[in-house]
């Protein structure tokens, strides 16, 4: 088997990853002891399931690579694991501006200095966005990025490629070219971001034997119940400057936690289960549905707690039924999220 179908197969395996962008990439990092115990959690769980641990980190989650360092440092003091984990790292990217850096010898860059920051070999590369400024007329994708990436699985620096932020016709077009070095597609998937099921994306992963990796599947905490109309962010917390977050808007969104939590209600009572399970169980449950049955989706929730990563991992309360999963999909087919994923409000 070829190390990007064993990652593929492993990746089959698994039900829940663990995103770790909001342990450095915030106002106030978590404390490295405490996002120890966090990781060490969620791997402890993988190796009781019998699967490998999912990792999914940024070179510029925070500045000077930190999110890097924070798994290189983990995996210093706990060496056994580093066998036990998938780790997908996103790159590609000038920290500073956030804008796409896809050219063949910057990504040749950012994919050594990436490996440099974390200590070693990592499993799966993405560049977070396809830079768009190299596309010659006729181009779906900047053809140079994917050059880069593949010679470094050949010298053995990664071990497959990752998609992230992309639609049907880049996904279509990548893997006619690059199939065999592909493992999976990294896209928003929520309650209140359902895009990539109506769009295309999910039915060509679908299409090509993709797994899903899907981000903020908790909408960046809009699912956990604990974001009113009268919270504040921090300074550096993006999440104040995006609409869906004003108070007017989560007002509006409220219809949809309130229809959620009365389907937990409609429970009995030894079977409840938190918000964020039922969110969370929503995503898995597509993976059992026909149309996307050559798909895996896999939700990718942070937690910077042990707590929180109990929570988060329960499988056998982040399961929902067949008749729930049809009924939050006809309420969705009614609702329509305030504020879309980037949408930003207007200073």
């Amino acid at each position: 088997m070829s190390k990007v179908a064993q990652i593929i197969s492993d990746l089959q395996k698994i039900e829940t990853g663990y995103g770790l962008m909001s342990l450095t990439w915030r106002p106030d990092p978590i404390p490295k002891d405490t996002a120890f115990e966090s990781m060490k959690r969620v791997i402890d769980i993988a190796l009781a399931r019998k699967t490998k641990a999912f990792f999914n980190v940024g070179e510029f989650y925070g500045p000077n690579q930190v999110n890097l360092t924070l798994v290189k440092d983990f995996f210093e003091k706990y060496p056994e694991l580093r066998q036990h984990v998938i780790v997908s790292c996103k790159g590609g990217m000038h920290g500073p501006t956030l804008t796409p850096r896809g050219k063949y010898e910057d990504v040749l860059a950012n994919v050594d200095s990436s490996v440099k920051a974390m200590g070693g070999y990592i499993d799966v590369f993405e560049v977070a966005r396809l830079d768009g400024s190299l596309l010659k007329e006729g181009d779906v994708y900047p053809r140079e990025s994917f050059r880069a990436l593949v010679e470094k699985v050949d010298e053995g620096k990664i071990g497959a490629i990752s998609l992230s932020e992309v639609n049907e016709s880049h996904i279509r077009a990548i893997a006619a070219d690059w199939k065999k070095y592909l493992a999976c597609v990294e896209v928003e998937l929520s309650l209140f971001s359902p895009n990539i099921l109506n769009d295309g994306v999910a039915k060509a992963c679908s299409d090509l034997g993709l797994i899903i990796i899907c981000y903020s599947p908790l909408s960046r905490g809009l699912l956990t119940g604990e974001i009113t109309p009268s919270s504040t962010f921090k300074p550096g917390d993006f999440r104040g400057l995006l609409k869906r977050f004003q108070g007017d808007a989560i007002a509006k969104n409220q219809v949809c936690i309130d229809f959620l939590n009365s389907v937990i209600q409609e429970r009995p009572a030894d079977k409840r289960i938190s918000l964020v399970q039922l969110a969370l169980g929503w995503v898995k449950h597509w993976s059992t549905v026909e149309e996307f049955k050559g798909a895996k989706f896999i939700p990718i929730p942070s937690g910077s707690t042990v707590a929180k990563v109990n929570e988060n991992f329960d499988e056998e309360k982040g399961k929902i039924t067949d008749a729930e999963f049809t009924k939050i999909n006809e309420f969705l087919k009614e609702f329509e999220t305030v504020g879309d994923r980037y949408e930003f409000i207007s200073k």
